[in-house]
């Protein structure tokens, strides 16, 4: 059984870095969490009921926005500065005997930005575990609408640096997420 951690009570210190696992195109850096003597192997985290900015379909994503006004988000914009920082110390211990470019500007792709949250989707949205009033729906234009109100449970899988073909770090990376659920929260 996973537990996923609601944003109010995570805490982006707790956040610790696995050994590198290499993946056609990728190498990944797993996260896990600790906090008081538990361990949880996989970092899930539940968040706030956020507004939906935008859905693109053709590239799989959906943007999000706080409605409130204490920022849940501000953890996560800690977080990804705490993983920026990891990667600019790590990066040439964490890709071995790869070759890194000679300069990297901006290597992480920012989750949060501008105080907006940008979820990637799967490749087919429809499959999402999604639910509106407890109920299994589908995740289509017609459910989900700018304006909307979701809560997500997403599973943070690490941090995710993008290689060539020939195996050479292109100098980008990203937090690799998956999202496990998504709810239409209606007030």
């Amino acid at each position: 059984m996973e537990f996923a951690i609601p944003i109010s009570k995570f805490n982006p210190t707790n956040v610790k870095w696995g050994i590198p696992k290499s993946c056609p195109f990728r190498k990944t850096i797993p996260f896990s969490y600790e906090e008081n003597n538990v361990s949880f192997n996989n970092l899930i985290i539940t968040l706030p009921p956020l507004k939906v900015l935008e859905i693109d379909y053709e590239r799989n994503q959906v943007v999000l926005e706080e409605n409130t006004k204490t920022s849940l988000l501000n953890k996560i914009d800690i977080f990804q500065q705490s993983v920026s920082s990891e990667l600019e110390k790590n990066s040439k211990k964490w890709l071995d005997d790869t070759r890194v470019p000679a300069t990297v500007k901006s290597p992480l792709q920012l989750w949060v930005k501008s105080k907006k949250l940008t979820l990637y989707l799967t490749s087919d949205p429809k499959n999402l575990p999604f639910f509106i009033d407890g109920e299994p729906a589908v995740f289509s234009e017609t459910t989900v609408k700018p304006g909307d109100m979701i809560r997500a449970v997403v599973k943070l899988q690490g941090l995710s640096l993008q290689m060539s073909e020939d195996d050479i770090w292109t100098g980008k990376s990203r937090i690799q997420h998956t999202i496990l659920q998504l709810y239409k929260v209606t007030f």
